[in-house]
């Protein structure tokens, strides 16, 4: 189901974002700041940047660190299919004209990778082009929202969507994690910069890419949710072999990987693991 697939997916930003250090902490100890975090991405390499083009693994788990969204699914309860908080926005709204209009309040102070302030309307014009995308450009999550008449920034800290008649459907799609957003005079001047770019508001900054090798990014200290995120920084190294991937993990290469793995290969690794240290990160995301 595309939806689940999206929930596994929206946690590597959450992972990224919240994580400390390679060693697990309890729930009495405060976490620890600093550290990189290696992770494999079972891609040879995204086809392209832009999450509002893409539908790949390799697209979300190499950008999904640099980019914000308007809602996502609670990083605290990643299995609910109806558990959403604000990311971009102040509070999630409840729906008037009879349940056909959404008006997000926008967060103040919040910044692109670049210094340029993020203000409503590069929201709306990130969400117009996923829902009603300019002529040559593709949105495959277009035919996810038919139910949008509309949407518009009326003023810098506010996003509103009519729809075309209520339905609950609506806040779940919205959470999508590939729906990023970008910046309004970036997308006015070439819709398809993104596809090759990467400039965001998000946790991280672009630091690096090399085709077929790897990812990096660091800290961004400007990032709108103080004191996040904990990480200096991660590196994500494109192996589309099990195998390898693998080896990379059981040799402390790497610390883990998203997607999932088997599960007797996963039940191998631990195994593996568990004899060799005591402090060891979860393996993955079991695939359903």
């Amino acid at each position: 189901m595309q939806f689940r697939k999206g929930l596994r997916a929206a946690l590597l930003g959450a992972a990224l974002i919240g994580s400390a250090a390679a060693a697990p902490v309890s729930a009495s100890e405060a976490p620890k700041r600093g550290g990189i975090l290696t992770y494999m991405i079972p891609a040879e390499s995204p086809p392209s940047f832009d999450g509002h083009k893409e539908t790949t693994y390799a697209t979300v788990h190499a950008t999904a660190p640099f980019y914000s969204v308007l809602i996502r699914v609670n990083p605290d309860n990643p299995s609910s299919t109806s558990d959403f908080v604000c990311d971009l926005c102040t509070e999630i709204p409840t729906p008037t004209d009879g349940g056909k209009t959404y008006t997000f309040k926008i967060r103040d102070g919040i910044t692109f990778h670049d210094g340029s302030p993020l203000t409503a309307a590069d929201v709306a014009k990130s969400w117009q082009e996923i829902v009603h995308p300019s002529p040559g450009v593709s949105s495959a999550r277009q035919s996810y929202f038919v139910v949008v008449d509309s949407i518009e920034a009326p003023d810098a800290h506010t996003v509103v969507f009519h729809l075309k008649y209520p339905t609950s459907v609506f806040l779940p799609a919205l959470a999508d994690p590939f729906a990023y957003i970008y910046k309004k005079s970036i997308l006015d001047n070439d819709p398809h910069w993104y596809e090759t770019h990467i400039l965001g508001s998000g946790p991280f900054k672009f630091v690096s890419y090399e085709i077929g090798q790897e990812i990096k990014g660091e800290r961004y200290h400007g990032y709108y949710h103080k004191g996040l995120p904990y990480l200096d920084g991660f590196v994500g190294i494109f192996a589309p072999k099990q195998a390898v991937r693998l080896d990379a993990i059981r040799a402390d290469r790497a610390a883990m990987e998203f997607r999932g793995l088997p599960p007797s290969a996963e039940n191998q690794l631990k195994q593996q693991l568990a004899t060799s240290s005591p402090y060891r990160p979860a393996i993955g995301i079991a695939a359903t």
